[in-house]
């Protein structure tokens, strides 16, 4: 099963300024996505089994998909931090 990141907060810090920090709900983007990624779902499915009854050498699209799925599943957990010209950014992904 793929857990895929619920949240994602930014925060912005400058020396000179109050420092801002941002949650962005991915479970939204998540939401407007799963149409989209369950489409992209059934037509890997009927091209991988139309190129396998054709005896294609490569018919592994759905697989495809749902290893970039994970990838992106693996992100949660994630922190990066950038320092800049006195600015530091950090984005953690939850």
């Amino acid at each position: 099963m793929i857990a895929l990141p619920w949240s994602m907060w930014v925060s912005v810090r400058r020396p000179d300024r109050k420092s801002v920090r941002v949650w962005l709900p991915l479970l939204l983007l998540w939401l407007i996505l799963l149409p989209l990624v369950v489409l992209a779902f059934a037509i890997t499915v009927i091209v991988d089994i139309a190129m396998l009854v054709a005896g294609q050498d490569y018919h592994h699209y759905t697989l495809l998909l749902y290893r970039c799925l994970a990838l992106i599943g693996d992100t949660r957990g994630m922190v990066v931090t950038v320092h800049g010209d006195g600015t530091d950014v950090d984005i953690s992904i939850r």
